[in-house]
């Protein structure tokens, strides 16, 4: 079985240790540092104060990216199964 693994990141200069499944260690770091850009930029900004509004303004901000990435992923698949029946159509 795998076994849990450690991997330490950075988020605005703090950094964490935090456990991942085995072979997801990557994937973590890529959140990490993505969080770490999001917070630095609310940071820069500098009209959000305290680490805990920072934190929740930039899980706000990427929430609100995932839901319109997933609605454009709905729509590239709904374009593609016309297209599919399209070509299908076509080839009977």
């Amino acid at each position: 079985m795998n076994e849990p693994q450690a991997v330490e990141v950075s988020i605005l200069g703090q950094s964490y240790t935090l456990t991942c499944p085995s072979g997801k260690e990557d994937n973590l770091r890529q959140a990490a540092e993505t969080l770490d850009q999001k917070m630095q930029a609310i940071k820069a900004g500098g009209r959000v104060m305290g680490l805990e509004r920072m934190a929740v303004m930039a899980a706000l901000n990427m929430s609100a990216e995932l839901i319109e990435t997933q609605a454009q992923l709905a729509t590239l698949e709904t374009a593609l199964e016309q297209l599919d029946k399209r070509v299908s159509d076509n080839l009977i």
